[in-house]
Parts: structure tokens; sequence; C-alpha cells
């Protein structure tokens, strides 16, 4: 089933890279000749801050760097011009975000320094291959949100409320079967009666503090579809060829939307409408809705595989390019104001994914700090931990939770 879901989730992304062809292996020779007809080799030179002298760092971050643009460089010549310019923009999202080992058969060609910043120089082959399983990885860790469905539905007169409609279960039983995880439906049934307050908050799509708290850690959601189903008769029909039996017709329209939980954004919305035939009421009504979230979230195509709809399309699209650029939210007390201006540049310049760090207020020796990173909390959290000491503080992390982290630092040099 995960493989199929990878298979599902790269026919969304892997275009991007049908231009990019892979070329012949190329030996590490600066003086050959070959590397003027591969287009998949070249060079790029990146740069790096030098701290507290640790030129080993600050050289590893402009090899990084190097090779970061080097991929773009790459991939822009390759498919500059073409309509998959949409999906590039993606792709130079993670890139950026990310070192994925992306480029193969590596040179350094020169290394220097210049004041406090050092420069590499680098040679190297972007291979087609390496960059699918970059996207395959990306794909692993942010393509696969969890999702919670709260459907309000109104089914062929009746009002059911949202933790366990007709709806909902059709919604889980087609993404469910090309590999889509949810929140139990009997969790969120419990959620329903036992947080009311906040529920009802997140089917009306609003997703405070609170809410978002509650779906991240207690559900583990991470985006909810949210919105309204109805049937409606359309009459009888008479198929004459089965015997003057007479169906049951009904209608089914539903409009709903993506959120996802962690910034509170809407990723996706849509409305369709289908009809839905069968002998008794309630089938042909099941059938109905059936076929309108088929619309909605794709259907099977006639060898067998998942073909996204535009709705899920734009969800997964989105959702990774969010995952990029994630707000965390921190709580960090211990420090001066001169030791947390240090420790937010220290932070931005030296933990990996960090693309910007700002200060929300601050009490006494207390402040809240909004980091916007590249991948999941537990990512930061592990990279900071690992290079606190180097970065003059111990800190100690008192709570993590999916977009917080609370934490104690003190200043050690």
């Amino acid at each position: 089933m995960k493989k199929g879901l990878i298979i599902t989730l790269s026919f969304i992304l892997l275009t991007v890279f049908v231009s990019c062809g892979g070329g012949k292996s190329v030996k590490d020779d600066t003086k050959s000749a070959s590397k003027q007809t591969n287009a998949n080799r070249g060079q790029e030179t990146g740069y790096a801050t030098i701290f507290d002298d640790d030129t080993a760092l600050a050289r590893d971050r402009a090899t990084d760097d190097a090779k970061s643009k080097l991929v773009l460089k790459i991939l822009g010549e390759t498919i500059s011009g073409t309509s998959l310019m949409e999906n590039y923009e993606l792709v130079s999202n993670i890139v950026e975000a990310k070192s994925y080992g992306l480029v193969k058969n590596v040179s350094i060609i020169k290394k220097w320094q210049e004041g406090t910043e050092y420069f590499v120089t680098i040679e190297g082959t972007v291979e087609a291959s390496v960059v699918e399983d970059a996207v395959e990885d990306a794909l692993n860790r942010y393509g696969r949100p969890k999702f919670m469905v709260l459907v309000k539905e109104t089914f062929n007169g009746k009002e059911n409320l949202p933790g366990f409609t007709e709806t909902e279960m059709l919604v889980q039983e087609i993404m469910g079967n090309t590999g889509f995880q949810f929140v139990d439906a009997a969790m969120t049934q419990e959620l329903m009666k036992k947080e009311k307050a906040k529920m009802q908050k997140a089917v009306t799509g609003n997703v405070s503090e609170d809410v978002q708290d509650l779906l991240l850690s207690d559900a583990g959601a991470e985006v909810i579809i949210v919105g309204t189903a109805e049937t409606k008769a359309q009459g009888s029909e008479t198929l004459k060829n089965l015997g003057a039996t007479e169906m049951k017709s009904r209608s089914a329209i539903i409009r709903i939307k993506a959120i996802d939980v962690y910034t509170g954004d809407i990723l996706a919305s849509t409305s369709k409408q289908a009809p839905g035939l069968h002998i008794e009421d309630e089938t042909a009504s099941k059938k109905a809705i059936e076929s309108a979230l088929k619309q909605i979230l794709g259907k099977q195509d006639e060898n067998g595989k998942f073909q996204p709809a535009q709705f899920m399309d734009t969800i997964i699209r989105k959702f990774v390019k969010a995952a990029n650029g994630r707000e965390i939210k921190i709580l960090i007390s211990g420090l001066s104001a001169a030791e947390l201006k240090d420790f937010k540049d220290q932070i931005s310049n030296r933990v990996r994914g960090v693309k910007q760090v700002i200060e929300k207020g601050r009490d006494g020796r207390a402040a809240r700090l909004e980091v916007i990173f590249a991948g999941k909390t537990n990512d930061f959290e592990d990279e900071l931990s690992a290079k606190a000491a180097n970065m003059g503080y111990e800190i100690d992390v008192t709570s993590s939770r999916p977009n917080k982290l609370i934490m104690t630092a003190k200043k050690t040099n």
C-alpha cells in the first residue's frame, strides 16, 4: 500500500523531471571535454559566514550552498521556458531547504576565505534518477499528511453531524485504498463529544491555536477536510428492459475544503454535484455521493492506477511546499536581551533548514520566537540540540509538540 501511495503521489510531481534525462556518467576530470557536452554536469560557487573561527563548518555550509545552486542551475537550464515551471518552483523550494545529496561525482575546484566569508567552487553531476529519489524522499516525509474528515451531511432529509457520516466514510474509503492515513473515526467521535467547542470550530474551518494544538498533538491530524454534503430526490425512473423496475434517482452536492492544520491556510476547495440510481433510496444517495467524491478526489484508471483529481493534486502540492517552510513556535526562557539576539543569529546561520527567526515579544528573560523551518519540529529540535554546545548554549527542551517547543537556555561562554 505504501508503495502504491508513493507511485500515486509521484505521478503528481515527477513530471518535473521528464526533461532532465540522465546523462552518461562523467569522471572527475576538470580538463575533460565531456563536461561541455553533458547537460547534467556543471560548476557553481557557494559561500557561508564563518562563526567562532569554525572554518570546517563554514566550508561544509559553503559546499552545500554550491550544491543547491548547481541543482537549481541544471534543472533551470533543462526546463526553463516550459509548462513545468510551476512544479519547478516546488522543487526549488525543496532543494534550497534540504541537502538531499543530489550532486554526484563532486570535485572541489577551489576553496578560499575572504574576511569572515568562506567560498567553495565545486563541479558535479545532477542525475535524473537521483533527483527522482529526492522527490520520493520528500513525498515520504511531507506528501502523506494525516487527514481528519468533518463533513456536515443532510442525507435524504436527515441531518447527520460530523464524526461518522456516509460522506466521511466514503472519503476515507476512496483515499484509504490508495494509502492515505486518517484519524480513526472512533477518536473523531470521541473528540466531538469531549472537546465539543473546539471541534465545532474545526468543523467551520476555524483553526485557532487551541484547535491547532488539539488536532495536531492529540489527534495527529495535519490536514482537515471540512464542508457539507446534501442528497436530494430527483424523482424515479422506470427501466423497461429490467422488468419495469422503478429506480430511485438521487442527486448529491458536496462542498468541501482542505485546511493545513499547521497554518490554518486553505489548501484547496471545491464543489461537485452528481446523480445516483438504485431501487433503494439510501443506496441511490450513497452512489450519488460516491460519484461526486470521485470527481473531487480522483479514481482508478483502466490499468487500476489511482489518478488524483485537481482537489487532491492541489492539496499534496501545497502541503509539500508548505512543509518546507513551517512555522515553529518557541517559548524560551533564561536569556538576556543580548543573549537572545545572539541565540537567534546562531540559529539562523548554523541550524540547517532555518529560513527565518522572528521575535514575537518578551517578558523579562522569557521570549517567544517563531522559526520558519524546512521540515518537522523534531528535525529542528534534533539539529539544535546537536549544535547547541558549539553555539555556546546549554538548552533543555521541556515540552515538544508538533509545532511548538518550550525550552530553557543558558549561555556557556
